[in-house]
């Protein structure tokens, strides 16, 4: 795969980069830390560190030192479309680099590839209360996917420890391609017939999702990438981010630090705040008509 052969001739200098400044600047102090932080859940603390995103005070968030507009003008689109790959914001976010189309085509074949969920998910949901919370059922979902975790395969068989990454790229991938089909399919049971939905190979990541979900409608699909693309990644500092990152720094795989991560954006103060936006703008819609 494309995103292995470019992180692979990345990795030797990413290692020397961080052993020469841990060596050099180990002891610098980077921040002070006062009691209403510490019991402000860390908030405005420097405690974490990102290459991927960071978030500007006045311009808002940078992917890569690329700002939104720019990434949408710099992203390979599909035919037709205005808004960019998936798949080519994932290759930049993992390499650094602005992938051509043929290598943002080249993760959502990937993707594609990946996408067929176990049918002893769909059955597990199924078994679910009807009153069940969406987010329960999609962390459920991706903690039953764990039986699959290529990096836990491979620690119990004995690998390097510069090996890792290689089994963790592959449950990421294999995870990234299945989460839209889980979350439509939840959005099916929840709200619809209940129908296991079908990835179609002829649409990128971003326009299967609003299929699955039964809108054949060009431009959901336009919203569904650029929504992707917006919260794909926020400097790594907030409770779902965090929480994925502490629960995988034990070498958790990857299905365990992402339901962990699922179940702190579940809180009201994170991505609950969202659902309850959504609910504020119904009840205007509804007092408008």
């Amino acid at each position: 795969m494309i995103i292995n052969e470019k992180i692979a001739a990345q990795l030797p200098e990413w290692r020397e980069r961080v052993k020469k400044l841990v060596k050099e600047k180990g002891s610098v102090v980077i921040d002070n830390v006062t009691i209403d932080q510490v019991y402000g859940g860390m908030r405005g603390t420097k405690v974490l560190v990102s290459d991927i995103s960071y978030v500007d005070p006045a311009e808002g968030i940078r992917f890569r030192g690329l700002s939104i507009p720019e990434v949408l003008e710099k992203l390979p689109k599909p035919d037709g479309a205005e808004m960019p790959l998936v798949g080519g914001l994932y290759y930049l976010l993992l390499t650094n680099e602005i992938p051509t189309k043929e290598q943002a085509c080249l993760v959502e074949k990937d993707w594609a590839s990946r996408s067929e969920v176990p049918d002893y998910v769909y059955e597990t949901l199924r078994a679910l209360p009807k009153n069940t919370h969406p987010m329960t059922l999609f962390t459920l979902a991706v903690q039953s996917l764990q039986t699959q975790s290529e990096f836990a395969r491979r620690y119990q068989e004995g690998m390097h420890k510069e090996e890792y990454w290689e089994p963790m790229l592959e449950d990421s991938l294999n995870l990234t391609a299945k989460l839209p089909v889980i979350a439509a399919f939840i959005y099916n049971l929840k709200y619809r017939n209940g129908e296991i939905p079908q990835i179609d190979t002829s649409l990128d990541w971003g326009a299967n999702f609003a299929r699955m979900l039964g809108v054949a409608d060009k431009e959901y699909e336009e919203l569904a990438r650029l929504y992707f693309i917006i919260h794909s990644d926020h400097e790594s500092g907030n409770v779902s981010a965090h929480a994925t990152h502490l629960v995988g720094s034990s070498l958790s795989d990857v299905y365990y630090a992402f339901s962990a991560g699922l179940n702190g954006l579940a809180g009201p103060l994170h991505g609950l705040a969202n659902q309850e936006c959504l609910g504020w703008l119904l009840e205007l819609w509804r007092a408008a008509k």
